[in-house]
């Protein structure tokens, strides 16, 4: 897990703006910083003060030096603690640079079955990758299981290739016109560079007060825009023109097969087991439910030495399960650290946690609060249970789903007018959209209508619905998607959106600002395309029995408490902690930006921290 940036240009660059952008992002590898340039037909590599004090010695700096390319990495390490493992990687006769944010969990595989007569300096998944990609050019991608953002540039062929995972569960920012190509795993680490101009594109803002997040490749900034997952990004250093091509997608291959208990297990086992390799101190996030409870049973039994850490609010009673997680750990045979929330906390602390995230969001974020726990307990890496609610139909809309497409005929768009305030928006946004929207619609705190007045001064009302934008993305990007059966849809959705475009924007940077690598098991694209096949997996969905399918093949193996818990998440206090807050006086720029429209908007905790956050942002 690190952090990398990047900087071509027409007119040549001193190194200010490259270690400025490394600067910006060293939460991101606190280990050691390089920053390499092109020139005399060679890659030249530098220290700085980022760097450790070995290289420091045995690099000089680059201060004076004027090169119209620039590359930069942040090392967090992982993998073979040794600066052996330093990037970027380079081979000096095919003039090819190699830089990777994210771990590769089946290296070693591959590297016996493809390198096996090649000399490595390291042992790292890094070396293995890049070795693969000069065996085997772009098909290389194709045999990564893991999560990364791979950055290939050819000074030869002057071209650069970004690889973002099938996910998106590492970022990658950039951005492109006809002067600059500057990338960086954060839009800090572009702006850091002064050389672009850092504005709000209000329409994408917008978008994410409804969405509650902004979608790829769009991010609330004009012009900076986040390589969407599963997808290969090619710039012509030269012209610096783009293009972009899909590797990968989710496909649904219908598989009427039964899948055993035993077979299910396993799989989770070889998840684990490939999911765990690393030579730092790693825990699992433990909540009181099935997911984490599965995860840390498995931990236990494959023998892995991790911990398990959870959080709990004795005062709500909706965001305590820890006397779940305690169950949980007890029966996976891990110790269990637990962290309590205080429900009462400063507009510092407020502030904090919302410029622990690059976009605005509507409650403080718990992979942050966790993090931070994490970091002042020497642990590197937490593994996060997500990806079998969407998988195996976890959430309630989809019982809801299910139960509205019996009635589909009769949902007629004049039964609205039998309904007031924001139901009546959700009912026209359902028939205007279809079933398969409706998780987008019943997640958002705010109709489209309202929020459009919200921006009215900047020219809100001939701006499109994002679910509209949205949703035509998603058929213009796979074609078979209408052909999916409405349960299919939806968890295609979750996959396609709220994993690679909202989870991951929302764990990525708040646990990599307290140099946390979070790590995803579930998230293995093998893994999630064999059981999305699986067309049966409704068979036994109700309100009280959700995920049918993996609450049958953990019945025998999770604890009795755990499994007829009410389903609750790991959460915040975020109507607590605002108690206090008064956005008229503590946050007057808002007046600036939405002048008095926000005052009647803010009946929500969620619009409210919603509103501080952008007012942050904004500054």
């Amino acid at each position: 897990m690190c952090g990398i940036s990047g900087i071509f240009s027409k007119d040549k660059l001193s190194d200010s703006s490259i270690l400025n952008s490394l600067g910006s992002i060293k939460h991101r590898g606190a280990n050691n910083t390089i920053h390499s340039c092109f020139f005399e037909q060679d890659l030249h590599f530098y220290s700085s003060k980022l760097s450790d004090k070995r290289t420091q010695f045995d690099l000089k700096n680059s201060e004076g030096f004027l090169v119209n390319n620039w590359i930069g990495f942040n090392r967090l390490s992982i993998l073979d603690l040794s600066n052996n493992g330093m990037q970027p990687f380079y081979e000096n006769d095919a003039k090819i640079a190699l830089m990777m944010n994210g771990e590769i969990y089946n290296f070693r595989e591959l590297r016996k079955k493809f390198l096996l007569d090649k000399d490595f300096s390291s042992d790292s998944d890094t070396e293995v990758v890049f070795q693969l990609y000069l065996k085997l050019g772009d098909d290389f991608v194709h045999h990564l299981r893991g999560m990364f953002t791979i950055v290939i540039i050819d000074y030869k062929n002057n071209e650069a290739k970004i690889w973002r995972d099938r996910f998106g569960i590492k970022p990658f920012y950039y951005y492109l016109d006809d002067k600059y190509f500057i990338f960086s795993s954060e839009t800090t680490g572009i702006f850091a560079t002064d050389l672009v101009e850092r504005s709000i594109d209000f329409k994408h803002l917008a978008y994410s007060f409804y969405l509650n997040s902004s979608f790829s490749p769009h991010t609330i900034y004009n012009n900076i825009y986040s390589l969407e997952a599963a997808t290969k990004l090619e710039v012509d250093l030269t012209t610096l023109k783009a293009k972009k091509e899909i590797y990968w997608q989710l496909e649904y291959q219908p598989n009427n097969k039964s899948i055993s208990k035993e077979e299910f297990l396993d799989d989770v086992c070889k998840l684990v087991n490939l999911a765990s390799v690393a030579d730092v101190k790693q825990a699992v996030m433990l909540s009181g439910g099935l997911d984490s409870g599965l995860l840390a049973y498995q931990f236990g039994k494959n023998k892995i030495d991790v911990e398990a850490l959870t959080i709990y609010n004795t005062d709500v009673e909706e965001q305590n399960e820890l006397e779940f997680a305690k169950s949980n750990a007890e029966n996976a045979k891990l110790d269990l650290l637990s962290f309590k929330i205080e429900n009462e906390v400063t507009l510092q602390i407020i502030k904090e946690y919302c410029l622990a995230e690059e976009e605005p969001n509507s409650s403080p974020e718990p992979a942050y609060f966790l993090s931070k726990k994490a970091f002042e307990n020497k642990y590197t890496i937490l593994h996060n249970a997500l990806g079998l609610d969407e998988l195996f139909y976890g959430y309630g809309y989809y019982h809801q789903a299910k139960k509205m497409q019996i009635i589909r005929p009769f949902l007629l768009k004049p039964f609205k007018y039998l309904l007031k305030g924001s139901k009546r928006h959700k009912y026209e946004e359902i028939t205007r959209f279809g079933i398969e929207a409706a998780p987008f619609i019943m997640r958002s705190f705010s109709s489209w209508v309202a929020i459009q007045k919200l921006f009215s001064k900047y020219g809100s009302e001939n701006w499109e619905h994002p679910i509209s934008i949205l949703m035509n993305k998603v058929r213009e990007t796979n074609s078979n998607f209408e052909k999916m059966p409405l349960l299919k849809k939806i968890s295609y959705l979750d996959f396609y959106y709220y994993i690679s475009s909202h989870h991951s924007l929302r764990s990525d940077v708040p646990a990599m600002k307290n140099e946390i690598e979070m790590r995803f098991p579930y998230l293995d694209h093998l893994f999630v395309q064999k059981y999305f096949n699986i067309s049966d997996l409704h068979q036994g969905l109700t309100k009280e029995n959700n995920k049918p399918f993996l609450r049958k093949n953990v019945t025998n193996i999770l604890p009795k408490d755990v499994l007829s818990m009410k389903k609750k998440g790991f959460s915040m206090p975020t109507s607590k902690w605002l108690e206090s807050v008064n956005l008229e006086k503590d946050f007057p720029e808002l007046t600036a930006v939405f002048g008095e429209n926000y005052k009647n908007w803010m009946n929500h905790p969620s619009k409210k921290w919603f509103l501080i956050s952008t007012s942050l942002l904004l500054k």
